[in-house]
This record gives structure tokens, C-alpha cells and sequence, in this order.
């Protein structure tokens, strides 16, 4: 208890705004898992831009309360209810054990995904065209597109043969991706080993039983916290043993993975702010649809690549988005 106090009190110095105008401003409840970082990440400040190209400026026109469970599952829990105590007229929350959290919480305070993979699968919506409850926003379903990551990385390596699959147990979408990248690969002939962790200490040990017994490619399935905060270990995992890293994020191969084809998540975050409009302006959770991202992004580090004596075919960076020098 002593540490949750101690959360709370960081916290509360965190979500501390500039002086607002005397009339009622809308609360926004911001729920974390990751830190709370400042300046804000890039996905944070792509959602503050989408507020503010809607007029709500925090500190003005609007205050947001921040919660974050700094890395900690066991506390989401309580950092739902304790940002509920606050009086918040909504929550915005990415992530699938933030969602929940925030669910189970409350029935009532409308919430926001801002950027979750398959809402129907992990049960916090009933459908995408009609979430039911009080839950919407913007997702995403990672496992449609495993197919065609272990393609892509199938092109790039042609002689490829076996492949790592890294995932979280904990996280339904990232089980549902594993399986989805498992199936792919055996139909594109390579042979899959499939490495569920659920901590640090697991990933690093995995990685080391790793370089002893190198894949051909390296998948990263998993979700949330745990690969946003090991991605420089991952990437440099990939770099010094030569060995490819495939992965959902774009950030991952920003950090010195060799490819990603994902959704632009800051680009939906963005767009969650359009959703926290309609709910401010008295739209029901039940009657938004949740939406999907339109924009895939093929981004591949030519950096990496070079270090690990890959060269990508003329046809992958012609299909490239972005090509990371």
C-alpha cells in the first residue's frame, strides 16, 4: 500500500494543470499503463494535437487527469478506480488491460480506446458496429495482418527456414497473433517456435537461450508495455547476432528492428480525440462505431539491414512507406 500511495502522490503532481477558467471545463480521465512521460510520447502528443485541432486546449478548455500504472499490471486496478474518484466525464486508455480495467470500473463514464487490437476478441466491446456499453474508439486487429509480415520478411529473407515467435500469454490479442503468425509460416514453409514471456526477466532470458540457438527471424508478437519498453534490448538482440526482427511497431524498427508493417498509431490517436469530441458533445459510446485504421505502414531500417548483411528487394522498397537511413 505503501507504494500505491506513493504512485498516487507522483500522480497527482503529474495530472496538475495550469489554472482553468472559473466555468466547468471537461474533465478527461488519461489512463496509462507506461509511464507518464515528459515531454509527453509520441502517441500522447498526437492525441493532445487531435484535442487541440478540436479546440480543447488542456489547461483552457479542457483538464486531463492522468493515471498511470508505471509498468505495474497488478495496479491498473486501482488506477481505474482512483482516476474514476475524480470526477473524470469520460476516459481515454489504450491497451488491453487498461480497456479492461477501466471497464470494470465503470459501466456508466463513457470510455475511449484510443489504439486496441481486437476490442471484440478481449470482450470490451460487443462489435465494432455496434459496441454496446459504454465502450468505443479506434482499433486495431494486429493478428489480420501476421500473414503478411511473415511474407514480407519471407521476401526479404528468401532462405529463411526457421522463425522466433515472442509473445505475452497474458495478452488475448497477442495470443490470437502468435497463432495467426504460427499458421502463416508453416504455409510458407518455415518452422515456428513459439516463446510465450510475461516478464523482463523472461524476455531477457529467452533472448540469451537465443543467441545459442539462432532463428532465421525473429517475430515480435507481443503487446503493450513490455515490448515499448525492451525495444532497444530487442533490437540489439537482432543487430549483434545478425538476425532479422519482424514486428508489429513501427517504434521497434525505429530502435534498429529490420522491418515492421503496422497500423499508424499515433495517426490513432489522433483520431481518438475526434472521439472524445462526439462523447463531450453527447454522443453514447453504444451509438459510435469502432473505427479502424485505413493507413498501413511499411517501414524498414536500411541502417540494420546493412549490419546484419540483408539487402531488401527492389519490390520492398518500392511498396515502402518509409525507409529509416
Amino acid at each position: 500500500m505503501n507504494r500505491r500511495a506513493a504512485l498516487l502522490a507522483l500522480l497527482a503532481l503529474a495530472s496538475a494543470s495550469a489554472p482553468l477558467h472559473a466555468q466547468r471545463v471537461p474533465r478527461i480521465g488519461y489512463l496509462l499503463q507506461s509511464p507518464l512521460t515528459e515531454p509527453p510520447s509520441r502517441e500522447r502528443q498526437a492525441f493532445l494535437d487531435g484535442l487541440r485541432e478540436l479546440g480543447y486546449v488542456p489547461g483552457k478548455t479542457v483538464e486531463i487527469v492522468y493515471r498511470s500504472a508505471e509498468d505495474q499490471p497488478e495496479f491498473m486496478d486501482d488506477m481505474a478506480r482512483e482516476l474514476l474518484s475524480q470526477k473524470v466525464d469520460l476516459v481515454v486508455v489504450s491497451g488491453v488491460m487498461g480497456t479492461l480495467a477501466a471497464k470494470k470500473a465503470t459501466r456508466a463514464i463513457p470510455i475511449v480506446m484510443l489504439a486496441l487490437g481486437d476490442p471484440v476478441g478481449v470482450g470490451a466491446v460487443h462489435s465494432l458496429g455496434r459496441p454496446e456499453a459504454n465502450v468505443t474508439g479506434v482499433s486495431f486487429i494486429s493478428s489480420d495482418l501476421a500473414a503478411k509480415r511473415a511474407q514480407l520478411v519471407k521476401e526479404i529473407v528468401p532462405k529463411s527456414k526457421n522463425i522466433a515467435i515472442l509473445w505475452d500469454p497474458g495478452n488475448a490479442n497477442a495470443r490470437n497473433e502468435a497463432t495467426a503468425t504460427i499458421a502463416a509460416a508453416r504455409k510458407l514453409g518455415m518452422a515456428p517456435r513459439s516463446l510465450a514471456l510475461s516478464s523482463d526477466a523472461a524476455l531477457r532470458d529467452a533472448l540469451h537461450a537465443l543467441t545459442t540457438r539462432k532463428p532465421d527471424v525473429l517475430y515480435v508478437a507481443f503487446e503493450g508495455g513490455l515490448v515499448a519498453r525492451n525495444r532497444t534490448l530487442i533490437a540489439e538482440f537482432g543487430v549483434n547476432n545478425r538476425v532479422p526482427v519482424i514486428s508489429g511497431w513501427s517504434f521497434m524498427t525505429e530502435a534498429g528492428g529490420l522491418i515492421s508493417y503496422a497500423p499508424d498509431i499515433p495517426g490513432m490517436f489522433r483520431r481518438g480525440a475526434y472521439y472524445v469530441h462526439r462523447v463531450l458533445q453527447g454522443a453514447k459510446p453504444a451509438q459510435l462505431p469502432v473505427e479502424q485504421p485505413t493507413k498501413i505502414e511499411l517501414v524498414l531500417n536500411r541502417k540494420t539491414a546493412r549490419a546484419i548483411g540483408v539487402s531488401f528487394p527492389r519490390s520492398i522498397l518500392l511498396r515502402a512507406d518509409r525507409v529509416i537511413e
